[in-house]
């Protein structure tokens, strides 16, 4: 496995708790490094760059900070504390992380709890971490911010740091726009996870409805790869979490592990073991897997001494009242399967309320006949992921929900909904009575996977993607010495090609397309500049053929219509398609569709293209546009798959167009009539759909966005009035005279 790359800085991980366990024995303290998938896969990197970890020490600070013993370990450890008072702790995890949020985002909304002075101190804890990472960070480093206790941290930290690479993960669900949208807090939330540069979930479904959300609270226009906020592209990414899988396949040659499988071999008395292991949380699905395994014991009566079944589960949370009565429910089901199933010395169920060392889990993954891996809703689930790693024969039957994220990974389980008792039961009697030659077919596969898309997989593509941000930001300014280069260029030039959009580049848009027409001052320019015998220059826009026609001729200019759909050249009188066109069969139906979105937002309305048709809402007065917007966008995308049409988020304009169409081909028709290419080349836009003009250019040509967002553009202008200020100086009179001259 590669190493992710540690060329862009120190790595500084934030996340609620530090990877360590802190213990006082004999009035000394010491810490002990804790272990798990994440703690192993970032470790490495955040070692090798010397970066910092910061998180709460797992210690409540009642006098509002660390001691200095405390800090001075965590040093020696690349580590910063964040203190918090018992107070702190209850409101900030106990109340907001873990009974508001955590029963949010696993669609448990009947248990959602909130209180306005808990989320203060949300707040105020979120405030604390940013500014402890804001100190400690360094130019150039990358800031990797972790999971759903530190939502408001990116925002906070880009405050403060706009010039850090900000990642965050949320290492749980994120729900459906429907269920998150029932919290208070849910704007803060968005804006709070959308100051980072990338967010990372476990699967595509959590980040579609993390866009869907985005969309109906923020009123934003997402895409597939990210959202476009506050001048940045955040990326969205879905990265399942891995394992460290070696220590999964340690040998049972181990004489600890050994020792362990001799235990449970002695235990099981020649009868076939189902194993379930979790913490105990009301998300699990405990109490109905308990309630399954005693349905099959009852209606399955062959199986009663030829099974048992196996059920950790790890005390978790256990101060407060609705885990004690989980807890209750899980011991009395417990009881009364054994009570009902059992015989002296031969129990069906070995249920133990507590946490086991790694070298028994081990034991007992690979001893296991079954594993029963059944949440009622889980981000990921990592439990799947250890039985199969640990199956070294390729044996073995993994019974799975398909509301955990691994089932999108390990499809060759037995899916089973945990809310119906049935199928878990079917699903275990089928596992126990699975050949050798159907398990090995289903497990290798799956235990291949999970070697492949270890944890150290996921930290070098999330690590990676830190790593291109500073790709994806805005352009740098066209000033100083780089303006004066171009502009000794421009002097030089033997013959130069210009290639100009309109609305938004040479004009600023208006409420109404048809408003923003050419004045005197743009019409003097671009006659200059077309009279200008050394350039060739074009108009490349999203507009009609008939406006361009209308408002443009005269000027000596080429004219690009419709994204590339219709060109005429600068001494001809008619536009011609620029490709191939598919039937206008789909016109109607897209119609249709912008009319009813166009009858819901008043102020928006359709533009009629030959080639497409576009749905404008700038002069919408509704809060509701730019979620009508979203939407209408995403279902067009659905609605047009594989028919060769494009679906266009533009500035307040929806569009579709055919897919072979765009800009950048229009662009390689015109340099296509060049024999040489021109020795001075110039494309200026301001639209995401000028992305395909930059993308078309020779490597040579300069290359202006206008405005403020990611772009491959070489170089940005602020607006309009600033590219015509410099149009204006390249083409005014006594400059062109003097190259004349030279």
């Amino acid at each position: 496995m590669s190493k992710p790359n540690t060329a862009s800085g120190r790595l500084i991980l934030v996340s609620n708790r530090l990877p360590i366990i802190v213990r006082e024995e004999a009035d000394q303290l010491s810490i002990e490094l804790a272990s798990g998938g994440l703690a192993t896969g970032l470790s490495g990197p955040h070692q090798e760059t010397q970066g910092r970890w910061i998180g709460w020490p797992g210690m409540q600070s009642p006098g509002g900070g660390l001691s200095g013993e405390v800090q001075g370990l965590l040093d020696k450890r690349g580590m910063t504390g964040i203190p918090l008072s018992s107070e702190e702790y209850d409101s900030y995890y106990m109340q907001v992380a873990n009974r508001s949020l955590w029963p949010l985002f696993h669609y448990f909304t009947d248990r959602v709890h909130y209180q306005p002075k808990d989320w203060e101190v949300y707040e105020r804890i979120n405030q604390r971490f940013a500014e402890a990472t804001a100190a400690e960070a360094q130019p150039g480093d990358r800031v990797f911010i972790q999971d759903f206790h530190l939502m408001l941290v990116p925002a906070m930290l880009r405050e403060m740091r706009p010039d850090l690479s900000i990642g965050f993960f949320l290492h749980i669900p994120f729900p459906s726009s429907e269920i998150f949208r029932i919290f208070p807090k849910r704007k803060q939330i968005l804006e709070g996870l959308l100051g980072a540069d990338v967010v990372g979930f476990h699967t595509l479904d959590y980040t579609r409805h993390f866009r869907s959300s985005v969309r109906r609270v923020l009123g934003l226009e997402t895409s597939a790869h990210g959202v476009q906020y506050d001048g940045r592209e955040v990326r969205l990414m879905a990265q399942p979490l891995g394992l460290d899988v070696p220590t999964w396949q340690t040998p049972s040659t181990d004489p600890a592990i050994a020792a362990e499988m001799l235990k449970l071999s002695e235990a099981a008395a020649g009868r076939k073991i189902v194993l379930g292991v979790e913490r105990l949380d009301y998300t699990k699905g405990i109490p109905e897997r308990l309630q399954a395994f005693h349905n099959l014991l009852a209606n399955r009566p062959e199986w009663n001494e030829k099974v048992m079944m196996i059920q950790i589960a790890v005390p978790s949370r256990i101060e407060a009242e609705e885990y004690a009565d989980l807890a209750d429910k899980a011991h009395q089901l417990a009881g009364e399967i054994n009570s009902k199933f059992g015989q002296p010395g031969l129990q069906p169920l070995h249920y133990q309320f507590r946490g086991v060392p790694k070298e028994t889990l081990i034991a007992m993954y690979r001893m296991a006949d079954v594993a029963v891996v059944t949440p009622l809703r889980d981000g990921l689930n990592l439990v799947a992921k250890e039985y199969v790693a640990a199956r070294s024969e390729d044996d073995g039957v993994l019974v799975l929900s398909e509301f955990a994220g691994a089932a999108l990974e390990l499809g060759e389980a037995l899916q089973v909904s945990p809310f119906d008792l049935d199928s878990i039961e079917e699903a275990m009697a089928q596992g126990l009575e699975m050949d050798a030659q159907e398990q090995e077919e289903r497990m290798a596969p799956m235990r291949q996977r999970v070697i492949d898309a270890d944890v150290h997989a996921w930290t070098s593509a999330c690590l990676g993607a830190l790593d291109e941000v500073p790709e994806r930001r805005s352009p740098s300014m066209f000033s100083g010495q780089i303006t004066a280069q171009w502009s000794a260029d421009f002097k030089s030039a033997q013959k130069r090609l210009v290639l100009l959009d309109y609305d938004g580049t040479l004009r600023p848009f208006a409420e109404h397309p048809d408003q923003a027409t050419p004045d005197k001052r743009l019409l003097a320019l671009l006659k200059r500049i077309g009279n200008d015998p050394n350039t060739d220059a074009w108009i490349v826009s999203g507009r009609p053929s008939e406006f361009l026609a209308q408002h443009l001729s005269g000027l000596g200019f080429g004219l690009v219509g419709e994204h590339g759909g219709m060109l005429r050249g600068p001494h001809e009188t008619e536009f011609t398609p620029g490709g191939s066109l598919p039937d206008d069969e789909w016109k109607n139906d897209v119609l249709q569709i912008m009319e009813q979105v166009a009858q819901r937002v008043p102020g928006s309305h359709i533009e009629h293209k030959s080639m497409g048709l576009g749905w404008h809402y700038r002069a919408a007065r509704s809060s509701a546009a730019e979620t009508q917007a979203g939407e209408l966008y995403q279902h067009l995308g659905e609605v047009l798959s594989g028919q060769g049409l494009d679906v266009l988020a533009g500035n307040k304009v929806i569009e579709v167009r055919p897919t072979e169409l765009n800009k950048g081909r229009a662009a390689r028709t015109i340099l296509e009539n060049y024999a040489t290419t021109p020795d001075w080349i110039l494309a200026a836009g301001d639209d995401t759909t000028d992305e395909d003009l930059f993308h078309a250019m020779p490597a040579q040509a300069l290359t202006l966005l206008v405005g403020e967002r990611p772009s491959s553009a070489h170089f940005r202008l602020c607006s309009c009035s600033a590219l015509l200020d410099q149009l204006e100086r390249w083409y005014e009179p006594q400059f062109q005279a003097t190259r004349t001259q030279s």
